[in-house]
Order: C-alpha cells, then structure tokens, then sequence
C-alpha cells in the first residue's frame, strides 16, 4: 500500500497544512490522515472513495473539496470539530457516523445522487435544514442532535429509524409522507416540534418517539404497535383520539418493562401526568368511550391499568371507579381531576359509583371552588353548577369569594347564573 503522505502536495499555509491529493490517486485508505493535527484544508481531486476513519480527529480540519468522491467510509470525518464546509456532488453513499461530531459544519443541499446513509451520518453537526425527500428510509440517529435543525423535508420516507432526529430541540417543521413505521425515540426531546396529524399509513410507534402532540391527536386506525410514552414524557397532559380497534394494543403505551423493581432509584409519584383518551368508533368516527387516565404510576396499579384493556377491544371502566379513584390515595387535585371527568363523561359509570363521586366533590367543594376561582376556571364552575353542588344555598358566598379574588369572568357567570336561579341578592352585587 503507499503511503499517501509520500505523494501528496503539502503547503504549509502558516496556521496549518493544505493538501492537494495527485489526480492519479483515486482512493484514500482507511485511517490516512487520522489524527493529523496539522491539517487545515484538503482538495482530494478525482478521489472516488474515501476509507473508514480517514479523516478521524483532524480536528483542525476546516474545508474539503471532493467534487468526485462517491463514497465516504464509517467514521471517515467523526471528530473533525473545526470542519465547516465540504463539496461532495456525486457522493452515493456515507458511511456510519462518517460526519458525526462536527460540530461546526453545516450542509446547506444534500445531493439527490445521495441513496446510501449511514446511522449516525450526520449526527452532532451544525446542519440548519435538510431535503431528503427521495430517501424511503432515515438511519438510525441520523440527524439526532443537530440543535441547529429548524426543518427536514423526509415525505418518501416509509420508515423512520431509532432516535433519527432525537435531541433536535429546535426542529419545528417536519413534512412526512406514507410512513409506516416511526422508530424508538425518533423525535424525542425534539421539544419544537409539535405532532398535529399522522399518517393514513403508520403501522407502527415506537417507546418514546415524541415529546409534544398537538391536543386531540388521532392516531389512526393502521396502527398495530404502540410504543411506551410514545407521545411524550409523562409529565406533559395530553389529549389524544383513538379508534376503538387500536384500544388493546394501547395498553403497552403504559407498560413498565423493568425486569428489577427495585431499580427505581427512589422516584415520586406525583399523579399529575394524565392522558384524555377519546375511543372513536371505525365507521362513523363517533365518541363511544373516554377514558381519564394516568401514565405516572407505581408498579403495581400501571399494571392492573394495563389489564383492563380487553383482547376485544374494550375497556373496563369499572377500574377507573374502583380501583384507580382509590389509588390516587393523597393526591387530592388529580381525585377532583378524575371525579369531574367521569362524571361528565360518564360511559359505564354506575349509579353507585356516580353517588360516590358526587360525595367527594360536595365534601371538598370549599376547596375545589376556591381553586376554579384562582385559576379563572369558569368551566368547572359551570360543572359544579349544573351538577348541583353551586345552587341556591351557597352561590352568594361562591360570589362573595370570587369578587374578592377580582376574578372578573367568573363573577360575571356566578351572578348571571344567580339570576337564573331566582335567588334574591345584595344591591351592591347587582350593581357589579
């Protein structure tokens, strides 16, 4: 094999080398200029391939023209942090991490020519925006942790790989086509980017594919797989659609797989991460069931959660009223929380389970009024309202209380509702 260093054309620039590849040499062997502190730009002229690990912690390299090169070897450039502009027109195919951790370079066109991409291609690089369009498959981590990724153009991608743009906090716009599969952790902690809408097409979602969803989400019926926390961390609200013969499978959206349960490294169960789910019927597209659940839990109730999902598709409600209400145990906000959805979603609620609820809410009323209040709540008092426990006996002290707190907006509908009532009030108040 010949040592490049014997042939190629060396100028010493004064803050560093520049290298000119004779036009004779075609191929850069695997690992030539590893290391190679001293050089600063390279002209590799008609070489057509450049071998794994080439260029490999040139970390004072900052400019390459390979205007010919087709193919670029695993880990050719990995750790060249000074690297900031490369010409490749024809290149094919890059290899595995070939660009990882350059950190300064940013690659404003990929060339069409471009068909093979290595996982972690381009991950930890300076990239601002990128147009694969053409490619039917993202690598694994390919772009993951390119924080400077505003927007990616990827509609011919069928399958998006494990982690392909994790880490990418200000990815915002992200165009898809008829993908079938999003991969693990795919666009996890990509907190910009909002998910609105879902493919026709998907099959499948895997743990942890994104941060944020869009409220009212749909997941479409083609899906077979969901994934664990697969639209968010728990500790983000959300609110999803989903049709009824997707609910089984819905279950591994809460399922814990740790082997070990004492690995938990003392964690809090807090109960305020919670998931509307809406279940939709598959040919009218109706609300047939809504289920107010929570992915926060200690081991043993995420597990009897996920065994009241049924094989036919069906949900046991009865868990929600008595197992679950019980379990939220000290947590008062997320019991008052659960008590007002199920009674104004009230699918398979018994007669003896919305007593039960009702009891709850009238003991602790003071309490929860005083919150709507101070959070400008107007909807629960309309809820605490049209369920009774604010009627004639007790809406002049709700009034009394709110006007005290200037929440404006509430005491506007507590004295219009008042009215309605019929109940006699204090001048003063009819003047407000």
């Amino acid at each position: 094999m010949t040592d490049i260093s014997d042939i190629m054309e060396h100028e010493d620039t004064g803050n560093g080398s520049y290298v000119v590849i004779p036009e004779y040499v075609t191929e850069i062997e695997d690992g030539a200029f590893a290391k190679d502190k001293s050089l600063k730009k390279i002209d590799l002229n008609n070489v057509r391939r450049i071998g794994a690990h080439a260029f490999q912690e040139c970390t004072d390299l900052e400019s390459v023209i390979m205007s010919n090169v087709t193919e670029i070897g695993p880990g050719a450039f990995e750790f060249c942090r000074s690297l900031r502009s490369i010409t490749f027109e024809n290149i094919t195919s890059v290899g595995d991490e070939a660009f990882m951790n350059c950190s300064m370079l940013d690659i404003p066109e990929m060339p069409c020519s471009l068909t093979q991409v290595g996982a972690g291609a381009f991950s930890h690089t300076a990239i601002r925006s990128v147009d694969l369009h053409w490619l039917d498959e993202i690598p694994a981590s390919l772009l993951s942790y390119c924080t400077s990724l505003t927007d990616a153009d990827i509609v011919g991608a069928k399958v998006i790989g494990n982690d392909a743009f994790a880490g990418c906090r200000a990815l915002s716009e992200v165009r898809l086509g008829e993908l079938e599969k999003i991969g693990k952790g795919a666009f996890q902690k990509c907190d910009a980017f909002e998910l609105v809408r879902l493919p026709d097409t998907l099959r499948y979602i895997g743990d942890d594919a994104f941060s944020v969803i869009r409220g009212g989400l749909i997941i479409p019926g083609s899906v077979s797989c969901i994934g664990k926390d697969c639209l968010g961390p728990v500790d983000r609200k959300k609110e999803i659609r989903i049709y009824r013969s997707s609910l089984y499978e819905f279950r591994n959206y809460f399922r814990d797989d740790r082997a070990d349960p004492f690995d938990e490294d003392e964690h809090f169960y807090l109960w305020e991460s919670s998931i509307d789910v809406t279940v939709l019927d598959e040919q009218t597209g109706e609300t047939i069931g809504f289920l107010p659940l929570y992915s926060d839990l200690e081991r043993q109730l995420r597990k009897e959660l996920t065994e009241a999902f049924r094989p036919d598709n069906t949900f046991d409600y009865s868990f929600l009223d008595e197992v679950l209400f019980s379990g939220l145990k000290w947590n008062q906000r997320c019991k008052d929380r659960h008590a007002v959805m199920r009674l104004s979603h009230p699918f398979e609620l018994t007669r003896s389970a919305r007593e039960e609820y009702i009891a709850y809410l009238e003991k602790h009323l003071k309490r929860i009024v005083r919150r709507a209040v101070h959070n400008r709540d107007v909807d629960m008092l309309i809820f605490l309202c049209d369920v009774g426990l604010i009627g004639k006996e007790n809406i002049t002290d709700v009034i009394d209380h709110s006007i005290s707190m200037s929440a404006s907006e509430c005491t506007a509908f507590l004295l219009e509702r008042q009215s309605e009532l019929g109940c006699s009030s204090d001048p003063l108040l009819d003047e407000l």
